[in-house]
Formats: structure tokens, sequence, C-alpha cells
């Protein structure tokens, strides 16, 4: 796995196509708390043989931009949607910045750890937890990640 900078990013992508990775098999990202973890795993299939190279970078949260591959890897412009989407990630030069699923207005990216799932909230959860007598009880759980008092407006 080769970790690099992201001001690196575009440079050591446009490397590894010259030597030959030339399939991107997948780009995504990882919420790592105050950055995102964008990876991308690229393939050579030349010549019989089969090598993989595993490419990763730390994107600050409060600077989310990193150059787009999708000149090199056309397959990049679909991962690079998608992570924008989810990550909240503003790939610079994307062909076609447009979100692949969601609204530009429903609030933050779902994959980050920080977004609050408002469906876990006003979902019924949906049986008994693990080590419970077969009782039900008469208070709902509150879903894992949700704060308490959520609904109400106030700070867990």
């Amino acid at each position: 796995m080769r970790v690099i900078d992201r001001t690196d990013w575009l440079s050591a992508m446009t490397e590894l196509h010259a030597d030959g990775f030339s399939y991107l098999d997948v780009l995504t990202g990882l919420d790592r708390g105050s950055d995102v973890e964008v990876l991308a795993r690229v393939v050579d299939v030349s010549a019989g043989r089969l090598r993989a190279e595993v490419v990763t970078t730390l994107v600050p949260r409060v600077d989310p931009h990193l150059s787009s591959v999708a000149a090199g890897y056309p397959a990049a412009v679909w991962h690079e949607r998608e992570t924008a989407e989810m990550f909240d990630i503003v790939f610079d030069g994307h062909p076609d910045p447009r979100p692949l699923l969601r609204r530009t207005d429903l609030g933050a990216a779902p994959l980050l750890k920080s977004t609050v799932l408002a469906a876990r909230v006003v979902t019924p959860w949906p049986g008994t937890s693990e080590g419970e007598s077969g009782r039900r009880s008469t208070r709902r759980p509150q879903p894992l990640g949700v704060p308490a008092n959520w609904l109400h407006g106030g700070d867990a």
C-alpha cells in the first residue's frame, strides 16, 4: 500500500497508469474523524500477469478537495461521484460532478460518522436485544450513534 500526500495524488496515480496499472478497480473513502481517507486500487492486467497496487491519502474535512483522476481512469468518474456524495469530498477537475443518488439539499453526507441518520431515530427497534429475558421493554432503545435527545433539538 502506498500512502501519499494529497497534493501528490494526481501525479502518483498518473505514474501508476504509465507503469501499466491501467485498470481502476475501486476508489472510495473511509471516515477517520477529522480526515477522510481516500483509497484507490489499481490493477495491471497486461502480459498475463495480475499486479495490484493500493494508493491512499488523507483529505481533511475542513478542506475536502482532491484532484480527480478521471482523465486517466474512466471508471473513476462513477467512483469519484459516489465518494463525493457519501463523504463530502470535492474532486477538482471532475468531468461530471452531479450527485448519483442524493439531492444536494439533503444535509450531511451519510457515510460520515458525525451524520445522524433520522431513519434510525423514527424507525422502531426491530426486537429484543441480546441478553433480554423475552419481556418487551416499554422503553424504546436508542439506536447506536444517535444522541438521546436528538428529536428535541438538544445536545447529547
